[in-house]
């Protein structure tokens, strides 16, 4: 009899990882940890903007940190422009820019016959922030003007106005672009923000480079940022952060001696862009823009107003201050007096005028060039 031997069994080894795979297998453990986490960082505070975008406070939180930017370093102080083609949307309120940097139809540098151009340089006030195009002081202008013209005569504003400029961009654009579109009259926008203390635009956005990388292209930066400033202001025990809550002072906006050195610098510049429009055949008109606290407060300060109107009269250029206009309206608002943040008058909580502030400042406008230009 025979006897048939039982089969083996032979266990497998399992294959062993490589010293050099073990490494990198570590290497990205490591590494994926922290992406993961930035990963739901940033998609956590991609929904966090996309909300604020729609809320109350859109246009200080996302629209002064999502607009992009070109800038011009010449001619004089430089300026900039917003990226020609883009669409943005805050609060509802689109804002589309045309092919030469600006929210203003797609208007030629070639000025069509029988056409009165109206170039309306600014910063954020004549742009329109808060607001919409057509709600802008320069399209009601337009239409204003345009219902009372007679026979061929037709008249355009060129909305020439970028956040953040001061005179010194106001005046290096006109030099090297406003120019060209060959205005019959320039709307010089002045208000006590950015044109008495503000930089140049060009000066505000020389962050160093990592930074302004982190800013225009993640969300979880900006995010940040702002978590952190409202951490702060509670600290500090403030209801809300510095741009949602600009300080009260008057100092803060400009010098409250009249003599001091930074009118003679303001109105220097100012003549500077009165003397291009002279030397080109064109109008100028001086436009005085109040903040809210003058309006709602005669007590407040009202420097700014009382220099620059006495200079212009001294140097015969015409100029209308806005504060008694929008002090009246106030007075008559129907359901009561103004107040603060009511947003009758403003789109926010400081200077940009609201829909009917707009309205309100393009009646006087065409008021006063009924006179002047009669």
């Amino acid at each position: 009899m025979s006897s048939t031997a039982p089969p083996t069994t032979s266990t497998a080894t399992p294959p062993t990882l490589s010293k050099r795979a073990e490494i990198l297998l570590k290497i990205a453990m490591v590494i994926s940890g922290p992406l993961l986490l930035l990963g739901l960082l940033e998609g956590t505070a991609y929904i966090w903007e996309r909300g604020q975008a729609n809320g109350i406070y859109a246009w200080e939180l996302v629209a002064s940190r999502r607009l992009d930017w070109i800038q011009y370093p010449e001619p004089g102080a430089g300026y900039t422009l917003m990226a020609p083609g883009k669409h943005y949307e805050w609060r509802g309120i689109p804002v589309d820019i045309n092919s030469h940097g600006l929210r203003n139809p797609e208007t030629p540098y070639e000025k069509p016959k029988d056409t009165f151009r109206i170039l309306n340089l600014g910063d954020s006030i004549a742009m329109g922030w808060g607001v919409g195009e057509t709600e802008t002081y320069g399209q009601q202008l337009e239409h204003l003007l345009n219902e009372q013209a007679t026979g061929s005569l037709h008249y355009e504003v060129i909305n020439a106005a970028v956040p953040g400029w001061n005179l010194e961009n106001e005046l290096a654009y006109l030099q090297a672009e406003g120019l060209k579109y060959k205005p019959d009259l320039i709307l010089l926008d002045m208000t006590l923000v950015n044109d008495i203390y503000g930089k140049s635009a060009l000066l505000a956005q020389k962050r160093s480079t990592p930074i302004e990388w982190l800013r225009t292209h993640t969300y979880f930066w900006p995010f940040l940022t702002i978590q952190l400033r409202w951490i702060e202001a509670r600290a500090k025990g403030r209801e809300r952060i510095s741009v949602i809550n600009p300080p009260t002072e008057a100092a803060s906006y400009f010098p409250l001696d009249p003599k001091a050195k930074q009118w003679t610098t303001i109105w220097n510049e100012t003549l500077a862009i009165d003397r291009l429009a002279e030397e080109n055949n064109a109008h100028f008109l001086l436009l005085l823009f109040p903040v809210e606290f003058q309006v709602l407060d005669e007590s407040y300060s009202t420097v700014p107003q009382e220099v620059l109107t006495t200079k212009a009269v001294e140097s015969n250029i015409p100029a209308l201050d806005l504060l008694p206009a929008y002090r009246r309206a106030c007075e008559e608002k129907p359901g009561g007096a103004c107040h603060q943040e009511d947003h009758y008058l403003f789109a926010d909580v400081w200077m940009h005028p609201s829909a009917y502030g707009h309205k309100l400042t393009a009646i006087e406008i065409k008021a006063f060039l009924d006179e002047m230009l009669e």
